[in-house]
C-alpha cells in the first residue's frame, strides 16, 4: 500500500452563486476560494450548475444564461470556452436558452420554466488540475430584471487536493 498523505481520498465541495442578476449584457463574477494548501493543487473532479430563474421570466420571449468556471482568478470575463482556441482558463461551461412559443388564441404565448441543472463529471485519468483559486462568471441576455425575485446562478464544484512536485507546481505557475 502507497503511503498515505493528509488529503488522501478526502473531497472537498465548494458551493456559490452569482448574486441576483440585475442587469442584462453585464458579467457576475464570483472568486472560487479553494483554502489550497502548500505544496498542494487541487483536481477538479465534478461541477454542477444551477440556473435558479423564476416566473418573472415567464413573460420573456428569449432569455439566455451563459456561465463558466474558470481556473484563473484574475479572469472576470470569460463566460464560454473560446472558439478555436486551445491556450485558455475556462475548465467548464453552461448554457441556458429559453424561447416563448406564440399561439394566436393566447396573447402571452405559452410558457413553462424549468430551472436547469447540469452536471459534469471529470474522469480520473482527466488532469483538471490548479494551484490557484478559480473563478465562476456568469452573463445573461433578455431577462426580466429589477423583480422581486432576481434569477441567479449556482455553482457547487466537487474536487480533492493532491500532493505536487516542485517541478510541476512551478510548471503549472508559469516560472520555468
Amino acid at each position: 500500500m502507497g503511503k498515505s498523505e493528509l488529503y488522501d481520498d478526502i473531497f472537498f465541495v465548494w458551493k456559490g452563486n452569482s448574486g441576483a442578476i440585475s442587469s442584462n449584457d453585464g458579467i457576475f463574477t464570483e472568486i472560487v476560494d479553494f483554502q489550497i494548501p502548500r505544496g498542494y493543487a487541487i483536481r477538479v473532479r465534478k461541477v454542477i450548475v444551477d440556473f435558479q430563474i423564476n416566473a418573472d421570466q415567464a413573460d420573456q420571449e428569449y432569455f439566455r444564461m451563459l456561465t463558466a468556471l474558470v481556473l484563473d482568478p484574475d479572469d472576470e470575463t470569460s463566460t464560454q470556452i473560446p472558439t478555436f482556441t486551445i491556450d485558455h482558463d475556462v475548465c467548464a461551461d453552461f448554457a441556458f436558452e429559453f424561447f416563448r412559443i406564440e399561439e394566436d388564441t393566447t396573447p402571452n404565448g405559452i410558457s413553462g420554466l424549468t430551472s436547469r441543472r447540469t452536471e459534469i463529471v471529470f474522469p480520473e485519468e482527466l488532469d483538471v488540475v490548479s494551484i490557484r483559486n478559480a473563478r465562476v462568471n456568469t452573463i445573461v441576455g433578455g431577462m426580466a430584471v429589477g423583480g422581486d425575485n432576481e434569477a441567479q446562478t449556482r455553482m457547487t464544484i466537487y474536487f480533492t487536493y493532491e500532493k505536487v512536485s516542485t517541478s510541476l507546481y512551478e510548471k503549472l505557475l508559469g516560472i520555468k
